[in-house]
């Protein structure tokens, strides 16, 4: 229980720490669904794999989440307690009924998969149920595997938080490519057993991650259980820690089941939506896998900032609140949404700018210009999918769940109202303008909530807002230029337009980079000078 790491005592650190693992994890998912994209080598089985892990990351939301970060909650106020029996007690506890909780969830989706099938699809029913099925039983896995990253996340480890999700994802992967190349190229087998091979592979590598957790909590917990052993005062209460693990997990569990509602409005209303249109049965085909195959892929890319801050904001916040330092508190908050801020826009302006050489050079797509348009237009809502998450954790971290709750029911009321009208008026573009507008409410009445009780100024967020659009317009600038001169677009092959892409991007986030170093917004959101330390480093590196 010792916080001696910096990056145990920093949450910008600890956040940084935490999204690298889970950058890690998305970057290798984007990787390998480059190659499985031409695997399946059919947009409605592109559609199946993504409307299917809709399903799936909502009744694991709901079976799931909120439980890990109670856990969080409960370690990291132990721990400011030095109470290492009470530490004890919360992680078998929480081992227990996670692993309850996950098989009651394996069990209703594999009972609910024949019912809902046939409203995400109207063609390959068959597929689509054995896909849900199979997908089940990573329903049973994860939550064990959270359970642990739960426990560790409240002690401030977040190098191994970071590690455990990278792990996961890289045998996920293997064994998904492996697995479909053999059944597909090697036995001739149907293009249908790589998807249901692919999507075994989140069993498979949950399995791997508890074993590697395990091993790491088998060489970390003796220092806690030694704590115990010369501990004087009796552990808290079960009945009690159950209790407020229950307590805590609650609003957490709301939380996820309303603001994840957009997996199941994309699942099951975007096509009713799209059909209301009148677009044809081959473009809607193109829509669905662009949003839940390609756009998924994508705008995971920003929003790894979430859950990595969203892990890093429970300790370090529940820490604050417990020894009444509001003060850090304020400081915390005001880091947190900076981050976000600088590292979020970009990125997310990025899918927007690239988002035809994207589709072109990296995915199997029918059709280059609709799937293009789509991807576009949800660069706007993985940017409310990065900062929505944030505050919302804020939100229950700071103990403000009321009005938090009302606020979250109306905006995914305002969301499930609007999106099929504003599909049939606007097409596609009507479900993200849904998002906008109902996270948006969120969003903002949340923040002016937090203002309030807190007492805290926003002026340094305005500023470095307005700095990072600033910097934006110029990397949008430089971007046109590039693609004017010919460098950029998708004229030329696969690969040399992938290489121009790569070009104009990278000069493109430079002049970003330079843009809002000169306007100091670097030294405001990390609280260092950035040109100062890369002098400093070159020198030592020099000498």
């Amino acid at each position: 229980m010792k916080r001696s790491s910096n990056v145990k005592k920093s949450i910008i650190l600890s956040g940084l720490v935490g999204t690298g693992g889970l950058f890690i994890a998305k970057l290798i998912g984007i990787v390998y669904a480059i190659p499985f994209s031409s695997i399946l080598g059919n947009e409605a089985y592109m559609g199946i794999y993504g409307q299917a892990y809709n399903i799936y990351s909502y009744v694991l939301t709901v079976f799931t989440a909120g439980f890990p970060f109670a856990i969080a909650t409960l370690v990291a106020r132990y721990s400011v307690l030095k109470d290492a029996k009470s530490i004890l007690s919360v992680k078998k506890l929480s081992l227990a009924f996670l692993s309850i909780t996950g098989f009651s969830g394996m069990l209703l989706l594999m009972l609910l998969a024949g019912k809902i099938a046939p409203i995400m699809v109207e063609e390959n029913i068959d597929i689509m149920v054995n896909t849900l099925r199979i997908l089940a039983i990573a329903v049973f896995l994860v939550p064990v595997l959270s359970a642990f990253r739960g426990f560790y996340q409240g002690l401030k480890e977040m190098e191994e938080y970071a590690i455990s999700q990278a792990f996961e994802q890289i045998f996920r992967v293997l064994f998904l490519l492996a697995g479909s190349c053999i059944a597909v190229y090697a036995l001739g087998l149907d293009r249908k057993y790589a998807l249901y091979i692919s999507v075994l592979s989140t069993s498979i590598a949950a399995i791997a991650g508890i074993v590697q957790i395990y091993q790491f909590d088998r060489k970390h917990i003796g220092e806690i259980e030694s704590l115990a052993l010369n501990q004087k005062d009796k552990a808290v209460d079960n009945k009690k820690i159950f209790k407020d693990f229950v307590s805590i997990s609650i609003p957490y569990l709301l939380s996820s089941i309303l603001g994840y509602s957009q997996q199941i409005y994309n699942a099951i209303l975007l096509p009713i939506g799209l059909r209301l249109h009148n677009y044809e049965s081959k473009v809607i085909t193109t829509i669905i896998s662009s949003t839940t195959y390609v756009g998924v892929k994508i705008t995971a890319i920003p929003m790894i900032l979430a859950p990595g801050f969203a892990a890093a904001i429970i300790p370090h916040i529940t820490e604050a609140l417990t020894k009444k330092d509001y003060k850090l508190i304020r400081k915390n908050i005001i880091d947190c949404i900076n981050i976000i801020l600088y590292i979020g826009i970009p990125v997310c302006f990025c899918i927007f700018l690239y988002a035809k050489p994207i589709n072109y050079t990296l995915f199997y797509n029918e059709d280059l210009k609709l799937a293009s348009y789509v991807l576009a237009w949800l660069s706007l809502e993985a940017f409310l999918g990065t900062l929505a998450p944030v505050v919302t954790n804020l939100m229950m971290a700071l103990e403000l769940r009321k009005n938090y709750f009302k606020r979250l029911i109306i905006s995914t009321i305002i969301k499930g109202i609007l999106i099929v009208p504003m599909i049939y008026i606007f097409g596609f573009a009507g479900s993200v303008l849904s998002s906008v507008i109902g996270d948006g409410y969120l969003i903002l009445s949340n923040l002016q909530e937090v203002k309030k009780v807190f007492k805290v100024k926003f002026r340094k967020v305005t500023w470095v807002l307005i700095r990072v659009l600033i910097s934006i317009v110029f990397m949008g600038l430089t971007s046109f230029i590039l693609n004017k001169i010919g460098i950029g677009g998708t004229e030329s092959g696969k690969m040399i337009s992938f290489v121009w892409m790569c070009i104009n991007g990278l000069i493109s986030v430079l002049v970003f980079a330079g843009v809002s170093i000169f306007l100091n917004v670097p030294k405001v959101v990390f609280h260092m000078d950035v040109v100062k330390f890369v002098k400093t480093k070159l020198r030592r590196g020099n000498a």
